[in-house]
C-alpha cells in the first residue's frame, strides 16, 4: 500500500510540471473551467457542458446501497454482495457468466468521467464511518497539454464486520477498484482517441449471516445482538478481480460520415474458500451450513475464470436533426471453474444501430437495435420531451454459463436452457412549477423463460411468464425561507407500488411498497458564508421474502422461510461547504431502538445505529 501511494504521489508531481498556469498570483480555475467528457458523448456526437458537483445535495450518501437509491438488496453492509429489487432489463443479449454480485462495484465504459482539465484537479472524499465502516474516493486529472489529458482515481471501501466481530479490525469487505485513463483530441485532424484501464480488487469474509438455532423460538434481543450474534460462517473467504481494457476512437471524415472502433479486453476471477474450524470443537460454522458434500467434508474451494475481447467498428454522422449510427461487433469468450470447463473458447457476432432525432432542445426520439447471429436481439424506442417521457425495450438473451454448467463441493448441474424473453414499457409525466416538480411513472415488465436460482440454489427457467407492474414517481415541493438567497425547506418523495402476476410470479421477489424520502433544509449560516444542509432521509420497504445468499455461488436465491418484515430507517445528517471544502455528519438509523432492528437479506440485518462523518475537497490548481 506505501508503494502505490508513493507512486501515486510521484505520478501526481511529474503531471504537475505541466500545468497550465496564469503568471498572477490569482486563482483563475476552478469548477467551472473543469469539463467532464463521457464516452457517449463522443460516440452519440452530444455536446453537453458538465462541471464537476460543487453543491451538498446527497453529500452524506456514501454507501452503495445509499447512492444507488435503496434499488439493491445487500448484505447489511457497505461493499458486500447487491441483487436488484426491481429486476432491470438485462443489458447484454449474448452470454455472460453470471457472476454479476459485484458489478456495481465495477466502472463500466459509459460511467467513467474524463476531464478536459486547465489545471490540476484532484476531487478528494474520506469518510469515517461508525462500527469501522470507512471509504476513500479520490480523483485526479490534468491536462498535459491543451489537447490531451490524463488523470486517475482510487475507490477503497474498508468494513468491518457488523454481526460476529471478533475484535478490532475484523474485516467484512476490502475492496479497492483503480482506474487510470487518458483523453486526446488531435490538434489539427479531426481524431480523437479515449483510452482506460480499469482494476478491481474485491476480498470478503463471509459471516453467512447471523446464526439462530431455532428461528421461530428467535426473540428481537436473540436476532439484532449485532457485534455479538453467532455467525453461521467462521472461515469462509471469497474474491472477486477484475481487469478490463478499453480503447475507443474515431475519425470524423465529413459530418455525415465518421469512422469509429471500440476493443474492449476483460478479464474476471471469482473464488471461495472455506474450512470446517476444528478449533472450535463444533460443526455449527461449516457442516450445519451447507447442504451437501459432493468433493470433501472439511474444506470447500471454488474458482471462475472469464475472459471477454470484444471489438467494435462503426460508422456514424448526423444528417440534419438527425444522427445514426451502425456497428459490427465481436465478441471473443472463455469461461472456466476450477473442476470444469463448461465451453471452449467461442465467438459471438453482432449487427446493431441506434438513431435519435433532436428538436429545439425540447424532445428528442431514440431507438436502438442489436441482432445476434443466433437470433437474440434487443428493440429499444425512447421518448424524452419537457412533459412527456417513454421507452419500450424488448430483449431476448442467452443464459449465463452458471445457469447451465457448474460442478463443485456443495452443488451440482448439467442442464441446457432456452433464451429468455423481456418486454418493458415505462412512460410517464413530468411536471414542473417551480415549488412542486413531479414525475408519476408506470412501468410494466414481463419475463418469459427467464432464469433464476430456487430454494435449494440451484440454477432454473421458468416454464411461465411472470408479469411486473409498478406505479409511482417523484413528488417534490419546495418552500421558500428567503428566495434571494434561494433558502428553502424541501422534501422529496420517490415511492412505487408493485404487483406480480402470471404463472411465473413465484420466481419472481419484490416489496409490494417502496418509499425513500429526503426532508431537509438549504440555505446559509454565519452571515451567508457557509452553505448548510441540514435534514433527514428516510427509507422503507414493505415486507416480503426477499432472496438468500449463497456465497460459495456468489448467487441470490429464492427462499420461503424467512420473512423480511416491513421497516423504516430514518438517517439524521448535517452537510457544510466553505469554498471547496464540503463535510457533514450523519447518524445512521436514528429511529432505532435498544434491541431492535430490521433485515435486509435473510440472516443479514440491515446497518445498525451509527455516526458518520466525512469531508470532500476539491482543488484545481
Amino acid at each position: 500500500m506505501k508503494k502505490s501511494l508513493s507512486a501515486i504521489l510521484l505520478l501526481m508531481s511529474v503531471l504537475s510540471v505541466a500545468q497550465i498556469t496564469d503568471d498572477s498570483s490569482e486563482l483563475v480555475y476552478g469548477s467551472k473551467t473543469t469539463l467532464i467528457i463521457y464516452e457517449s458523448d463522443l460516440k452519440n456526437n452530444q455536446e453537453k457542458e458538465r462541471h464537476p458537483d460543487t453543491t451538498l445535495y446527497e453529500l452524506e450518501k456514501f454507501t452503495k446501497l445509499d447512492l444507488e437509491r435503496r434499488k439493491y438488496q445487500d448484505l447489511g453492509n457497505n461493499g458486500t454482495a447487491l441483487f436488484p429489487i426491481f429486476y432491470p432489463a438485462p443489458k447484454q443479449i449474448g452470454r455472460t457468466s453470471g457472476l454479476s454480485a459485484y458489478d456495481p462495484y465495477m466502472i463500466n465504459p459509459e460511467q467513467l468521467k474524463y476531464y478536459d482539465s486547465k489545471s490540476p484537479h484532484i476531487n478528494l472524499m474520506v469518510v469515517f464511518g461508525g462500527e469501522g465502516r470507512s471509504v476513500v474516493d479520490m480523483a485526479f486529472s490534468r491536462n498535459v497539454n491543451e489537447n490531451w489529458n490524463v488523470g486517475f482515481d482510487i475507490y477503497r471501501i474498508t468494513s468491518d464486520k457488523q454481526i460476529g466481530k471478533s475484535g478490532q479490525q475484523d474485516r467484512n469487505v476490502v475492496g479497492t477498484v483503480f482506474d487510470l485513463y487518458t483523453y486526446y483530441k488531435h490538434k489539427d485532424k479531426p481524431y480523437n482517441a479515449l483510452f482506460h484501464m480499469v482494476n478491481m480488487s474485491y476480498d470478503i469474509e463471509e459471516t453467512g449471516g447471523i446464526y439462530v438455532e431455532d428461528l421461530s423460538q428467535a426473540t428481537k434481543a436473540d436476532l439484532f445482538e449485532y457485534q455479538d450474534s453467532d455467525i453461521q460462517l467462521s472461515e469462509a473467504r471469497s474474491n472477486d478481480d477484475r481487469l478490463n481494457f478499453h480503447l475507443y476512437h474515431q475519425y470524423n471524415w465529413t459530418t455525415p460520415l465518421q469512422f469509429y472502433h471500440q476493443f474492449d479486453l476483460k478479464n474476471q476471477e471469482v473464488g471461495f474458500q472455506d474450512f470446517k474450524d476444528v478449533s472450535s470443537g463444533t460443526d455449527l460454522t461449516y457442516g450445519g451450513y451447507y447442504d451437501q458434500f459432493l468433493l470433501g467434508t472439511d474444506s470447500t474451494y471454488e474458482r471462475f475464470t472469464w475472459k471477454e475481447m470484444v471489438n467494435e467498428v462503426g460508422i456514424k454522422g448526423d444528417l440534419a436533426n438527425i444522427f445514426y449510427r451502425l456497428y459490427l461487433k465481436r465478441r471473443d469468450l472463455d469461461f472456466d471453474n476450477l473442476y470444469q470447463d463448461p465451453t471452449p473458447r467461442f465467438s459471438e457476432m453482432f449487427l446493431g444501430g441506434y438513431t435519435r432525432f433532436d428538436w429545439k432542445d425540447q424532445f428528442n426520439i431514440e431507438a436502438k437495435g442489436e441482432l445476434m447471429q443466433s437470433g437474440e436481439y434487443q428493440l429499444t424506442g425512447q421518448l424524452n420531451s419537457d412533459f412527456l417521457f417513454g421507452a419500450y425495450k424488448s430483449v431476448r438473451y442467452k443464459p449465463a454459463f452458471i445457469y447451465e454448467k457448474y460442478f463443485g463441493n456443495h452443488h451440482e448441474w448439467n442442464q441446457t436452457f432456452a433464451s429468455a424473453f423481456s418486454n418493458e414499457i415505462t412512460a410517464g409525466l413530468q411536471v414542473d412549477l417551480g415549488f412542486l416538480k413531479i414525475r408519476p411513472q408506470g412501468r410494466l415488465l414481463s419475463l418469459d423463460k427467464f432464469f433464476y436460482f430456487d430454494e435449494n440454489k440451484t440454477a432454473q427457467q421458468s416454464s411461465d411468464v411472470a408479469i411486473m407492474a409498478s406505479l409511482g414517481g417523484d413528488f417534490n415541493f419546495k418552500l421558500y425561507t428567503n428566495k434571494a438567497l434561494k433558502e428553502a425547506f424541501h422534501l422529496e418523495n420517490e415511492v412505487y407500488y408493485t404487483n406480480t402476476s402470471g404463472g411465473g410470479a413465484d420466481n419472481m421477489v419484490v416489496p409490494q411498497f417502496f418509499y425513500n424520502g429526503r426532508f431537509f433544509w438549504r440555505g446559509y449560516w454565519f452571515k451567508d458564508t457557509m452553505g448548510v444542509e441540514v435534514g433527514i432521509d428516510v427509507h422503507a420497504k414493505s415486507q416480503y421474502y426477499a432472496m438468500g445468499y449463497a456465497p460459495e455461488l456468489q448467487q441470490f436465491h429464492l427462499q420461503r422461510e424467512f420473512l423480511i418484515e416491513q421497516f423504516y430507517t430514518a438517517d439524521l445528517f448535517l452537510s457544510m461547504k466553505i469554498n471547496n471544502l464540503r463535510a457533514f455528519v450523519k447518524m445512521t438509523n436514528i429511529n432505532q431502538q435498544s434491541n431492535d432492528g430490521y433485515f435486509v437479506t435473510p440472516y443479514y440485518p440491515g446497518q445498525s445505529q451509527v455516526m458518520d462523518f466525512g469531508v470532500r475537497w476539491m482543488f484545481f490548481d
